[in-house]
C-alpha cells in the first residue's frame, strides 16, 4: 500500500501539540508519511543586528542560527516526536525553513512545499486569538486556507 503523505506545519505551541494529537487519534494511518514543518521567521536575525529585515542581508551569525535551530528541534522532539504513534511503519520528516515573517509568506512556503512533496492534504491547528490581534498579525492557517491547492484540514482548538 502506498504511503499518504500529510504536512503538518508546527510551532511551539499548546494550539499544535493539540491538533497533532487529533491528527493522531482521528486521521493518522500506520503507513502515512508525516512531514512536519516550521518556518523560523527571518525576523528573528534583524533583531540582532537592530537592523530592517526588508533592506538588510548581513551574513549569517552562524552561532545565533544554530541556537534557533537547536530550540527548533527541542520543541519539535518533546511535542511532535515523543507523541508519534509506535505503530507507525514510517519516520517522521522533519522540515526547518528560514524564511520570511508575515503570516502570507509563512504561508506560502508551507503551500510550496505540500506541493513539491505531492501531499495528500495539510492538516494544521489555528491558534485562538482576537480580532484585534488577526488584525495585525495575520493568521498563517487562514492563508493556507484560502492559497492552498491541495486540500486543509483545519483542526480547530477552542
Amino acid at each position: 500500500m502506498a504511503s499518504r503523505v500529510i504536512v503538518f506545519p508546527v510551532d511551539d505551541s499548546d494550539d499544535s501539540q493539540r491538533s497533532f494529537d487529533w491528527l493522531v487519534a482521528n486521521l493518522f494511518k500506520e503507513t502515512d508519511e508525516i512531514h512536519l514543518i516550521h518556518v523560523i521567521p527571518r525576523l528573528a536575525y534583524a533583531t540582532t543586528y537592530v537592523a530592517a529585515a526588508v533592506d538588510f542581508n548581513p551574513g549569517i551569525d552562524r552561532n545565533k542560527y544554530e541556537a534557533t535551530v537547536h530550540k527548533v528541534e527541542e520543541f519539535i522532539v518533546k511535542r511532535f516526536l515523543s507523541r508519534y504513534p509506535e505503530s507507525s511503519k514510517t519516520t517522521p520528516f522533519v522540515h526547518i525553513i528560514k524564511s520570511e515573517t508575515d503570516s502570507g509568506s509563512i504561508g506560502h512556503v508551507i503551500c510550496s512545499k505540500a506541493e513539491e512533496l505531492h501531499a495528500a492534504c495539510v492538516v494544521m491547528g489555528n491558534h485562538v486569538k482576537g480580532p484585534v490581534r488577526e488584525f495585525f498579525m495575520g493568521s498563517v492557517s487562514n492563508y493556507i486556507m484560502k492559497h492552498c491547492k491541495l486540500p486543509v484540514l483545519i483542526a480547530r482548538n477552542i
